[in-house]
């Protein structure tokens, strides 16, 4: 009875929502970016930076809000409910990396 419970108190903490600093970027091809002028490219970044701090900032909420539920309940409740956004931090982190890997092939400032 009591390793069924560890069991299943593994299986759900393996669903918590993970901080955005361990998760990886997702693997994106430059391709899109290379037509892009200097100047449009430094823009994708803002706007794309901008836009990555905000799924940051929800991502960590959903982190902490799984992490507080885990140890009062024992279910992940922010990941059971669509908070996690892991695949969006992911794939926002290999985007950046595309534009700023871009950016540097093109020699702009």
């Amino acid at each position: 009875m009591k390793t069924t419970a560890l069991c299943a108190m593994a299986l759900l903490a393996a669903g918590c929502a993970r901080q955005p600093d361990q998760i990886a970027a997702t693997p994106v091809a430059t391709d899109r970016y290379l037509q892009m002028s200097c100047a449009e490219l430094l823009a994708s970044r803002t706007g794309r930076q901008t836009a990555q701090v905000r799924l940051e900032q929800a991502q960590h909420e959903a982190a902490e809000h799984d992490k507080a539920a885990m140890s009062v309940i024992h279910v992940p409740v922010a990941s059971m409910t669509g908070q996690d956004r892991e695949d969006e931090v992911a794939r926002g982190k290999g985007e950046l990396v595309a534009v700023d890997a871009t950016i540097q092939s093109k020699g702009c400032g």
